[in-house]
């Protein structure tokens, strides 16, 4: 039986042209308020949204992408407490959002206009959540350094994992909190990693050229696929090895808030693509 913990990405991808969009959000919906000049950083179950307007940086930089946020509801925009941001994230299952500071310190909110409670410092995105809010996994440390650590949300304890995959990128948590996938380079050579929790990690090999996850979005487990993006583009991988589909010029995958569809970002305009959009070439 397939389980979103035994993630499976070995597979060459395979380049298709555009798949089918469609224009969204519906005007009812919180994202109708969102400005062309926003990124989506995460939906709620309840429609709710967490956006942000991406703020200037040096050309062909390193510098962080610092987004200045907006809560959206279906009754408009709602006051946000605090700063810039580098990432924000509903805790399924609750009101509270996590936040990296532009300062890379961890925080949670109960609501976006509470209060802010450090959970852990040197923190880089992207953040990854399991389904029932109750862990996220990210990395820590100094660049390019970065180690995996995967904190508890109900006791706030973070635990540092794998601590030989350094450098590590884009940790990908999965839907029951037990196993994270993320890309590392231990050896100069970026490749796949599967860590849990008093095991060893265990390389993922994939054939020469194959899309590894790199990116502000954190890959996301969407049905039996692992969606992520890169620098050409979005790209869908089987958790059975399958290989589904590459989007170029595509970026910033996230679930929508029904988890039915996956939302994704093309020069201001937000796409929305079912499962059968990212399904295979055509």
């Amino acid at each position: 039986m397939k389980t979103a913990a035994a993630m499976i990405l070995g597979a060459a991808m395979a380049v298709g042209g555009c798949a089918r969009t469609t224009e969204a959000p519906r005007p009812a919906e919180a994202l109708s308020y969102r400005a062309p000049t926003e990124v989506v950083m995460d939906v709620a179950a309840n429609g709710d949204a967490l956006v942000g307007r991406e703020l200037p940086a040096e050309p062909e930089s390193d510098a962080d992408r610092v987004l200045s946020p907006s809560w959206l509801t279906r009754a408009g925009r709602r006051p946000w407490r605090g700063g810039d941001v580098l990432e924000a994230r509903w805790i399924p299952g609750t009101t509270a959002v996590l936040t990296i500071t532009t300062a890379h310190t961890l925080t949670r909110r109960e609501s976006p206009d509470a209060p802010a409670v450090e959970l852990d410092r040197e923190v880089f995105g992207p953040l990854s959540l399991d389904a029932r809010g109750t862990a996220v996994a990210y990395t820590r440390g100094d660049p390019p350094m970065l180690s995996l650590v995967r904190l508890d949300l109900r006791t706030g304890v973070a635990t540092a994992m794998a601590p030989g995959l350094v450098p590590a990128w884009c940790p990908a948590l999965s839907p029951d909190g037990s196993e994270v996938v993320l890309v590392a380079s231990p050896e100069g050579h970026p490749a796949l990693f599967r860590v849990r929790a008093g095991e060893a990690p265990r390389p993922w090999l994939l054939p020469p050229g194959s899309p590894l996850p790199m990116g502000p979005n954190a890959p996301v487990v969407f049905g039996d696929a692992l969606v992520f993006e890169n620098e050409s583009g979005v790209h869908s991988l089987g958790l059975d090895g399958a290989p589904r589909r590459s989007i170029p010029g595509v970026r910033h995958p996230v679930l929508s808030a029904d988890g039915r569809s996956v939302l994704a970002h093309r020069d201001g305009a937000l796409l929305r693509w079912t499962a059968g959009d990212l399904e295979s070439v055509r």
